[in-house]
């Protein structure tokens, strides 16, 4: 039985590749992730021009109405469709089998009977660089083949694979769905070297995309059709002026903290002898503190205010870096409680920045009730905040390496001495607080410093055995 799916692996393949194609040599062909339109006037328009345009296939989104599938019947498309199953980890696949099953076999029972149907997808955007969960959807997904002829596949980073060939990918994707005036230029160089390298992979673009292209340059149309008739790619394109870089919002952050400290330094009189003292005269500026000869917590407030506007920025950083827009949505997804301010980067920012600013807030009042030798919270906060002066230098290195794309790891590892930052923070307030203590200098280190660590470390642990957790993490870094 896996024999004969490996042959109609194999035949689905090269009839796809084979029965479009106009050329006597093998070639890229052109393909449309559809975004159906509502009214049946566009719906026409559209087919009529991937027609003209030389599309060979259409990718659709599960449901698909049976009047539009019995119309494509009596088109020349190749259709696929794509259930909307995504995300999947290890744990899907343990907990969810049955589910799983139910779905995959409606989706088969919904589209057998067209035969303009070529493909169904079964999932989208999971864990398949994890080799436990590739492993474990193979044995699974062994059982679907045997109840259609039609070719199964998944979809992972902007390319289709098939299930029975899970490391060669069929498909690949060259633009969104929003047009950009110098996506023609990247598309017409990837596009060529797919026709030099003579790749039979479908070459798919989205609706959207395609529609607007054609209607702002004629030239990509005519190119189109004549790569559909002829085989040939050339797409002249007209001399475009440099774009003048766009002004990052970040560079205005920066300057604002910058400004912000100037303001502090001019107009609160203990600002600039606190960061003076702090860093060069620390003992004398711990022991005027403990003894209340520095009353003023302004600075000391703005100082945490601004720790936590400072981690809002690293973790947009930090997020950008490391997880695509289709990993931040798989995190969304399976993390809802993320989305508290909306589903974009600026979500995580501002979750982090809020996070910040309870977690300082807890960490002031832990240093400060258990301090028999403090009479006010100012001692503590002043105490506290001295050491968060470092952020203009850390922040100010991470924006400039991030913008100038000079180091990822250095970004990585600013971020990395941020939160260093802000463990070390309370075991030095702790240690400081506690030098005029006396006997009592041990029992305040147990329920601060010693209370900190076995709390940090369990929470350490905790994640670290949460395979569920690791495995959404690692899923939206890997997409």
């Amino acid at each position: 039985m896996r024999l004969k799916r490996t042959y109609l692996f194999i035949f689905s393949l090269l009839f796809w590749f084979c029965s479009f194609s106009h050329s006597g040599h093998a070639q890229p062909t052109l393909g449309v992730v559809w975004e159906v339109p509502e009214d049946n006037r566009s719906l026409s328009e559209q087919l009529q021009l991937f027609n003209d345009l030389g599309v060979t296939h259409l990718e659709i989104k599960h449901p698909v109405s049976t009047d539009l599938l019995s119309d494509l019947d009596n088109s020349s498309f190749s259709i696929l469709i794509r259930s909307d199953q995504r995300y999947y980890i290890l744990k899907t696949l343990e907990t969810k089998q049955n589910a799983i099953q139910h779905n995959v076999t409606d989706l088969i029972r919904t589209y057998d009977a067209f035969s303009r149907v070529a493909a169904l997808g079964v999932i989208s955007q999971s864990h398949f660089k994890d080799p436990d969960f590739t492993s474990a959807f193979e044995s699974f997904s062994e059982r679907f083949s045997t109840q259609t002829d039609k070719s199964l596949y998944h979809y992972l980073d902007e390319k289709w694979y098939t299930l029975d060939a899970p490391d060669l990918p069929f498909g690949v994707l060259l633009a969104e769905n929003e047009f950009q005036s110098g996506d023609l230029k990247d598309f017409s160089q990837q596009f060529q070297t797919f026709v030099e390298n003579k790749d039979e992979l479908i070459i798919f673009v989205h609706s959207d995309w395609l529609t607007n292209a054609v209607n702002k340059s004629p030239e990509f149309q005519t190119s189109l059709k004549l790569f559909s008739e002829d085989g040939t790619w050339s797409l002249p394109l007209p001399q475009q002026k440099a774009a003048s870089p766009d002004a990052n919002w970040l560079v205005f952050a920066l300057l604002i903290f910058w400004i912000i400290l100037a303001v502090q330094i001019k107009f609160i009189p203990n600002a600039r002898p606190m960061i003076l003292r702090y860093y060069f005269a620390h003992r004398f500026y711990v022991d005027d503190i403990l003894h209340y000869r520095e009353r003023y917590a302004t600075q000391s407030i703005v100082m945490m205010v601004l720790h936590a506007l400072t981690g809002g920025i690293v973790a947009y950083v930090t997020t950008m870096i490391l997880v695509s827009e289709a990993g931040l949505e798989a995190l969304f997804y399976h993390i809802p409680s993320l989305e508290v301010f909306g589903s974009s980067y600026f979500s995580i920012s501002l979750l982090s920045i809020l996070v910040i600013l309870i977690l300082q807030a807890i960490s002031v009042f832990w240093l400060y009730l258990p301090a028999r030798n403090l009479d006010h919270v100012s001692q503590i906060a002043n105490l506290y905040a001295g050491l968060f002066y470092t952020d203009y230098l850390t922040l100010t290195l991470l924006i400039s390496f991030y913008l100038t794309d000079l180091s990822t790891i250095l970004v990585i590892v600013l971020a990395t001495f941020y939160v260093l930052i802000g463990f070390i923070n309370f075991y030095l307030t702790a240690y400081n607080t506690a030098r005029n203590l006396g006997p009592e200098k041990i029992i305040y280190f147990l329920i601060t410093a010693f209370m900190y660590t076995l709390i940090a470390i369990s929470a350490l642990v905790y994640l670290l055995t949460q395979t569920e957790i690791i495995d959404i993490l690692s899923l939206s870094i890997s997409l």
